[in-house]
């Protein structure tokens, strides 16, 4: 999925857990960057093509670093949102790698999700890398949430948004040729 899509997503879920208005603009910020983090592994792209298409989506999209992830950046906001307690910004992340994952999942690129543990590679292969039709639903949604007239709506407009997603992929998967 694109990195757009993945931000928006975890801006999405953070305005449908309604959080109070006090930490609400560090709760989206929080799984906004949780849901694009675990895409930090393309600076290998630096390296080459050939070092990004072996580690992109391999480490940090596998359980062990998806926590890993997850802990680096609740230590880093714990120095930033000290108000926050760990444990707090900790599950924010753990939620927010968690959506980038399930993201990724539904796209053309095989995760091992269980590495170390097993080599065995999880796609869905339901869409490609950038899906407008994805992006239009999650970004729509996420503004739709932010409007002050709409807002106490969230939690509904997030799940209808899952409720559109979930009938394109049911009926639509693999509209570009990717059907398996």
């Amino acid at each position: 999925m694109d990195p757009l899509t993945h931000v928006c997503s975890g801006v999405l879920l953070g305005q449908a857990l309604r959080p109070a208005p006090a930490v609400r603009l560090s709760t989206l910020l929080i799984l906004g960057a949780a849901a694009f983090a675990p895409d930090l592994d393309a600076v290998s792209y630096l390296w080459g093509a050939d070092v990004y298409g072996r580690v992109h989506h391999s480490y940090t999209h596998a359980l062990p670093g998806l926590a890993a992830v997850a802990m680096a950046l609740a230590g880093v906001e714990t120095l930033w949102l000290p108000a926050i307690s760990f444990v707090r910004l900790l599950l924010l992340n753990a939620a927010g790698v968690t959506l980038h994952l399930l993201g990724d999942l539904v796209t053309v690129w095989p995760l091992r999700i269980l590495w170390p543990w097993s080599d065995r590679d999880f796609v869905l292969r339901w869409t490609g890398d950038f899906d407008l039709a994805v992006l239009v639903v999650v970004g729509l949604a996420t503004g739709l949430a932010a409007t002050d007239n709409l807002r106490a709506h969230a939690r509904w407009i997030a799940l209808a948004a899952a409720a559109i997603l979930a009938v394109y992929f049911l009926f639509f998967a693999g509209a570009a040729g990717l059907r398996a």
